[in-house]
């Protein structure tokens, strides 16, 4: 492994000045006022008060290293938290397969409640929580005949302790899945080229799913979010026939219907970009603000120049849900060119997956940046998002001896995703070498 990559010092903790906003600017931001305009200051218990001054970090609270039938570390994935937040499940690539459901009851000590392999040893890269107690989706890529399968754990037939597989869909593959909020229906990109970006699945019957559709452009679709609220969808394509976002009204969730785009090729490449400047390019993840009318988007590279983090204004101001409008832009602390050649440094210092952070009157991300590990931004300020904590999650390195294709990689952080649960105030992350974290939230004075 190369020993020019640089792990940063353990619990290093990012500080950056300049970021705290003045209460001018705070007053200013949208979703900060109540109805009539006036400010809510006099209503807010000391709780939220205190959310609304200080900084805010990442504290560290529990890990856990899962096994499942591997004799070698590494390989962990997507992770997803129940609504409320009593499990998460972490997924499988780069050399393993199945996936763990994880006992969340106590957060400083993460029990794992199963490991569900698979029949042909397929990686189940993404899995998702359905929106009814019990279920759950884990995506499949290949050597397996299905793009998805769908796990009970306790819904009728199986049992956190004895999972079964009750239905299986084998359209190819998928790369990521994500189950309508509160409706019987699965989203699921299909990441070819020859084909439409994303498939519909009707799912009221678990043991059978019926795909009821296809839609979006020809094309690479990477992920779709859902927000059932405002009863929009967005797909994000990072090749293929379009590139960029697609949003769709999803008022009949089984029959999308687009209703507005931003096209990437027309924009700055990162081709011609410096590190830092806002470009667009791959898209790859991203979130509506649940309080605001903005769409965070991520992308990612895998070299050259880092993808970051865009803010889109989509009726925040002057943009809309059909004409979204990039206002803010960040990438990563220690955001740096990537090599071209070298796969050990790919993807270090690109944006992953991450979460939206409602706190008092304040928006953060909390994301997973690969090489980075869990970093903290502040987009309260929509137009100025930062980073302002971070934690590199490398705890326990020494002791692991990644697989072949986890050590191509070269060394850990490698953070997957970063999910946060507003019911817990609770972050649940996954490093592809170190396994799963927990953190709280803190503020500091």
């Amino acid at each position: 492994m190369p020993s020019e990559r640089r792990s940063p010092t353990r619990r290093q903790l990012l500080r950056i000045s300049g970021t705290a906003l003045s209460g001018t600017a705070l007053a200013g931001c949208a979703g900060l006022m109540d109805d009539e305009g006036e400010t809510t200051e006099n209503t807010r218990t000391t709780a939220s008060k205190k959310k609304d001054s200080g900084e805010l970090t990442l504290q560290k609270v529990g890990q856990l290293q899962p096994s499942g039938n591997e004799p070698s570390s590494g390989g962990y994935s997507e992770v997803s938290v129940r609504e409320d937040g009593k499990y998460a499940i972490l997924g499988s690539k780069w050399g393993i397969s199945g996936s763990y459901l994880i006992d969340l009851d106590d957060p400083a000590n993460p029990k794992l409640a199963h490991y569900l392999g698979n029949p042909n040893s397929a990686p189940n890269l993404d899995v998702k929580f359905d929106f009814r107690d019990g279920l759950y989706y884990r995506a499949i890529e290949r050597h397996h005949p299905g793009n998805f399968e769908i796990v009970d754990y306790g819904q009728e037939n199986g049992s956190p302790a004895n999972p079964t597989v009750v239905g299986t869909a084998s359209d190819d593959k998928s790369h990521n899945v994500t189950p309508h909020p509160t409706k019987p229906v699965l989203y699921a990109v299909n990441y070819r080229l020859e084909t439409s970006g994303f498939d519909v699945y009707d799912v009221r019957d678990p043991t059978n799913p019926r795909k009821v559709g296809e839609h979006g452009p020809q094309g690479a679709g990477h992920d779709v979010t859902v927000d059932p609220e405002r009863e929009v969808l967005c797909c994000f394509y990072q090749s293929g026939e379009f590139i960029g976002i697609i949003i769709y009204d999803v008022a009949d969730p089984r029959k999308p219907s687009e209703i507005g785009r931003f096209d990437y090729r027309e924009q700055k490449s990162y081709s011609t970009a410096q590190v830092g400047e806002e470009a667009f390019g791959s898209a790859h993840h991203g979130h509506f603000d649940p309080r605001r009318e903005l769409l965070v988007v991520g992308d990612e590279r895998p070299q050259g120049i880092p993808g970051g983090k865009h803010v889109f204004d989509v009726g925040w101001k002057d943009g809309s849900l059909s004409n979204p409008i990039p206002v803010g832009f960040t990438v990563s602390p220690n955001a740096q060119r990537m090599p071209e050649d070298d796969f050990a440094g790919r993807f270090d210092w690109t944006g992953h997956h991450f979460s939206i952070v409602p706190w008092g009157e304040r928006t953060f991300i909390v994301s997973a940046d690969w090489h980075e590990g869990v970093v903290l931004y502040d987009i309260t300020d929509p137009t100025n998002p930062n980073p302002v904590d971070r934690y590199p999650t490398d705890d326990g390195m020494d002791s692991l001896t990644p697989n072949d294709k986890v050590a191509q990689f070269g060394e850990a952080p490698m953070a997957w995703t970063a999910r946060y649960d507003a019911n817990r105030e609770l972050v649940v992350a996954s490093d592809t070498f170190t396994g799963l974290y927990t953190f709280e939230l803190a503020t500091e004075e």
